[in-house]
């Protein structure tokens, strides 16, 4: 059997060179119509004379992928329609952290992450409409892993993995398949930063297969999942969560009781692999908090005297509650947030208390403006907590270029500016930590929230890059996926589950994690609820390695597709971009037979 795309038109962004060309000319041989799409005309032309002089069958679309409609119009002016989209386009703007600009930082979301939004959201009624769809997003090592002078490509790359996700529940219905590859390939953009032998074997030609396979109606069901291809070789990586800890909610859930039961938060050992936001029990965790136990204190207990800390978002729920912690245990606050009426009831409540705060009533893309409050009302900073976050939600078919926009600027850019201005303060201290906010739905997606969940999932890019990056400097950076009551759920949560999951069960990990104490994790995921905190890290499969003599085919990948997919014994836990390129690197000297596929 051969997969053929005839009657298919496929639309590839980024299609003049490197991954793109390869998938057009791939695509073209199977029968498939093409637009190939590039803001460089004269390589896309190129492309395109290629596929024609072949006998198949495309067209040039020069259009920025931010004007989607124009892309995806293209191929319904030239072909009648369109079924497969491969939101492929990229650029790469590395530079580390300290000498990044905004424009640097803006160019790379713009391209990464508002152009897959605006076409796959041209594409949307299209697919709806005819009950087929095939979406592929382009992720990277560094966005699953983080990756030095790549805090823009780290954050885009990995936002694209929550708009996968959630494109998937989505689109379940209308049987539109969205799947994220995190590809290891040779192109324009990776020649300038790896050596020529390897470029050698990382050939696109080894990666548009298994793409092309994942597209095909007969193809397995990839969607919502994640896979790293490169070199041959082909691994899926999913969310592994530790068992974690339960503590009673009263008044020993304290940074120092979070201390004091560490390894037990993760400890791996009996570990969940989630698929949704439902597979949270949050009934089981509810039970287990009430029936435990106090809880024990490390000693010595964790404080912050001397300490200053900023936390964006502190007016009301998550923010509020941080804050009057930090104040508890001798720090310094900065209230940040855009209701000064807020800001100043928490800063009152705090000075009532005897402890010291101060305003900055600001969005938190202002991030200079928040640490020159810390500056000058306290004379330094010791750890941010980037908490500030809005809602739109929206199924993606109503969701507005406006609710997208404010979503991520809020979320994931504000999170870049604050952790962007008190960077040269830690650096040059020595010292800093920093905790940013991604939730449930940027880990697993959910319905209506395709804005936050690549937010969310943006933010955990970014705080990777920021742990490998402030390693040197004694700069910690983590993230937190939590469940809480706040303005912002309760407009969807019932009462009884409000008043359980309150944001006081949230702070006292916070507390920990941007503590002195806290001097080991780095560039983690930890997601909690109602007393419960677990670790959540990546799980790969043992994977499948194709010989490299020639690439191997869509038709292989259907053949080996238990063996690419399963988990076990051979299962691995990549934490870096090194790591995970290992077992790639390995597959070059695979010159086996060639695998003969029986369909």
């Amino acid at each position: 059997m051969s997969l053929s795309f005839k009657g298919h038109t496929v639309v590839i962004t980024g299609a003049g060179g490197g991954l793109g060309k390869t998938y057009s000319l791939l695509f073209a041989s199977r029968g498939a119509n093409v637009v190939v799409n590039d803001f460089n005309g004269a390589a896309a032309q190129k492309v395109v004379d290629q596929i024609l002089q072949a006998g198949g069958k495309a067209v040039v679309n020069t259009s920025s992928v931010t004007d989607g409609n124009a892309v995806i119009q293209s191929a319904v002016d030239a072909f009648g329609g369109v079924t497969i989209l491969i939101n492929n386009a990229g650029v790469l703007r590395d530079k580390g952290f300290k000498n990044m600009s905004d424009k640097e930082w803006d160019q790379i979301t713009e391209v990464q992450l508002k152009g897959a939004f605006a076409c796959t959201k041209a594409a949307w009624p299209i697919f709806r409409k005819q009950k087929f769809g095939r979406i592929v997003n382009t992720a990277s090592a560094a966005g699953l892993y983080g990756n030095f002078g790549q805090a823009n490509y780290s954050a885009a790359k990995m936002g694209l993995v929550g708009f996968t996700k959630t494109l998937a529940f989505e689109g379940a219905k209308y049987n539109i398949k969205s799947v994220v590859i995190a590809p290891m390939a040779a192109s324009a953009m990776t020649e300038t930063i790896m050596p020529p032998e390897m470029l050698a074997n990382l050939k696109p030609e080894f990666v548009a297969p298994f793409v092309a396979a994942v597209c095909h109606p007969d193809g397995p069901d990839a969607s919502g999942r994640i896979f790293e291809v490169g070199a041959g070789f082909i691994a899926e990586v999913r969310w592994e969560q530790s068992k974690g800890a339960v503590f009673k909610n009263d008044a020993t859930f304290t940074p120092s009781a979070v201390k004091a039961k560490w390894s037990e938060i993760t400890n791996f050992d009996q570990p969940k692999h989630l698929k949704s936001i439902a597979d949270i029990d949050m009934k089981k965790i509810h039970e287990a908090a009430s029936k435990a136990s106090p809880n024990p204190q490390a000693s010595p207990g964790v404080r912050f005297d001397g300490k200053t800390v900023i936390v964006t978002g502190a007016g009301a729920g998550l923010g509020r509650a941080y804050a009057l912690m930090y104040s508890k245990l001798g720090a310094n606050v900065v209230v940040n947030d855009v209701s000064e009426r807020g800001a100043k009831l928490v800063v009152d409540e705090i000075v009532k208390a005897g402890g010291k705060a101060t305003t900055a009533i600001c969005s938190a893309e202002d991030g200079e403006t928040i640490v020159k409050a810390a500056l000058d009302k306290f004379g330094g900073v010791h750890a941010l907590v980037a908490n500030a976050g809005i809602l739109r939600d929206k199924s993606f078919t109503a969701m507005s270029e406006q609710e997208w926009d404010i979503v991520l600027a809020v979320h994931l850019r504000g999170t870049y500016k604050c952790a962007k201005a008190v960077w040269p303060v830690f650096q040059k201290q020595k010292y800093g930590r920093i905790l940013t906010t991604c939730s449930p739905t940027g880990v697993y997606g959910n319905f209506g929230q395709a804005n936050y969940a690549t937010a969310k999932a943006g933010i955990t890019g970014l705080t990777r890059t920021l742990a490998i990056e402030g390693q040197k400097y004694n700069i910690i950076a983590n993230v937190i996926a939590p469940t809480a009551g706040t303005a912002m759920t309760e407009t969807v949560w019932p009462e009884e589950m409000l008043k359980a999951f309150t944001p006081n069960h949230i702070a006292p990990l916070v507390g920990y994690l941007t503590s002195e104490d806290n001097d080991d994790a780095t560039g983690c995921l930890f997601e909690l609820s109602g007393g419960w905190i677990a670790q959540t890290r990546w799980q790969r499969s043992g994977g499948y390695g194709f010989p490299t003599v020639k690439p191997y085919t869509p038709e292989d990948v259907i053949v080996r597709w238990k063996e690419i997919t399963v988990f076990d014994e051979r299962s691995t836990h990549p934490t870096s971009t090194s790591e995970a390129l290992q077992q790639i690197v390995e597959n070059f000297e695979n010159k086996g037979d060639e695998v003969k596929a029986k369909l």
